[in-house]
């Protein structure tokens, strides 16, 4: 608990500030009540969320990161972080401060909200980019490359139209690449062709037993 009155009192000078709109005013009062206890999460805190008002976002993940540090239970400080660092574009960082936040309180909404968001932020920028190499692949003639990057985005979104738009002029490329490929094979590829497919379906039990009883017959 909060033990000091003069740094109580300037966090409340600072919450003033802070209703009043006046940020840099609120700054330094909480600055000013950090630099006599800087073992209490909330000056950090409020701290943390006028820099997020006037987005300076490099000094919110400061005053966050000192937030943690006074109490690494206080869950508004990983928040505070991972708000930072989004905006700094570091969602690698972001999403490593919410796991931390949720270690410490697993059920806390702001927490899972911001988590869902932004992994389906990571999702649509892993597509756009899935994209982006297929459309390249496609252009330097790799219509074997594009189709599987195209398999590999629709993995991650089903349904996504552009995924849909780019498989509707791709795939009927690769098949016909395909047709002609595998016409060209001798007999024993074919077979080896078929080996490979059912073993990546998972029909092992199938091919099991047709390789099984060829052995029985011949040896």
């Amino acid at each position: 608990m909060p033990g000091n009155s003069r740094a109580e009192a300037l966090k409340a000078e600072g919450n003033k500030f802070f209703k009043g709109g006046d940020y840099n005013a609120a700054i330094q009062k909480y600055t000013a009540a950090t630099d006599i206890d800087p073992n209490v999460p909330a000056y950090w805190s409020n701290m943390a969320a006028c820099y997020e008002k006037i987005s300076q976002f490099d000094k919110m993940e400061e005053a966050s990161r000192g937030c943690i540090k006074a109490d690494k239970n206080f869950v508004k400080g990983y928040f505070r972080l991972a708000t930072a660092l989004k905006n700094l574009n570091d969602l690698e960082g972001c999403i490593k401060a919410l796991e931390s936040g949720l270690a410490v309180d697993s059920a806390n909404p702001d927490l899972k909200r911001m988590k869902k968001e932004l992994t389906e932020l990571q999702r649509g920028e892993t597509v756009a980019a899935y994209l982006r190499k297929c459309d390249e692949q496609a252009s330097n003639g790799d219509i074997a490359g594009a189709y599987k990057t195209l398999e590999l985005a629709s993995r991650l979104d089903a349904g996504n139209p552009d995924i849909d738009r780019m498989m509707s002029k791709i795939k009927p490329k690769y098949d016909r690449m395909e047709a002609q490929r595998r016409a060209a094979l001798s007999p024993d590829e074919v077979h080896k062709e078929r080996g490979d497919d059912a073993y990546k379906n998972a029909q092992f039990e199938g091919e099991y037993l047709f390789c099984h009883d060829f052995f029985h017959v011949y040896l």
